[in-house]
C-alpha cells in the first residue's frame, strides 16, 4: 500500500484517490481512441501548442485558488459574525512546570 489513510472509506464506497486514477485512465483511453478515429482531421488541433497547454493549466490553477480563497474568506466572515471564532491554539510549553510536549 502506497499510503495509509486515517479515515478509510465505508464499505461499498470508493476512495478519492481511486476515483482520480480511474478518471485518468478513462481520459487516456478516450484520447487514444480519438487519435485513431480522427487521424485525418488532426490539422484542426495544430493551434494547440505546449505553451498554450501550460498557460491553460496555470490559468485553471490560479482560478481554482481564487475560488477556494473566496470560499475561505466567506467561511471566516460567517464565523466572526456568528461569534464562533476559532479558539487560540494551546501552547506547546507548560508555564507551570516548564515541560514541553513530545510533539
Amino acid at each position: 500500500m502506497l499510503t495509509l489513510s486515517k479515515h478509510t472509506p465505508k464499505r461499498g464506497s470508493t476512495c478519492q484517490t481511486c476515483m482520480i486514477v480511474r478518471m485518468f485512465v478513462i481520459a487516456a483511453i478516450l484520447l487514444a481512441s480519438f487519435t485513431i478515429v480522427a487521424d485525418d482531421r488532426m490539422h484542426i488541433l495544430a493551434s494547440v501548442t505546449p505553451m498554450h497547454a501550460a498557460l491553460a493549466i496555470i490559468a485553471i490553477g490560479m482560478a481554482g485558488f481564487v475560488v477556494k480563497l473566496l470560499f475561505w474568506w466567506q467561511k471566516q466572515a460567517q464565523k466572526v459574525n456568528s461569534g464562533h471564532e476559532q479558539a487560540a491554539p494551546q501552547e506547546a510549553c507548560s508555564e507551570e512546570n516548564d515541560q514541553t510536549s513530545s510533539r
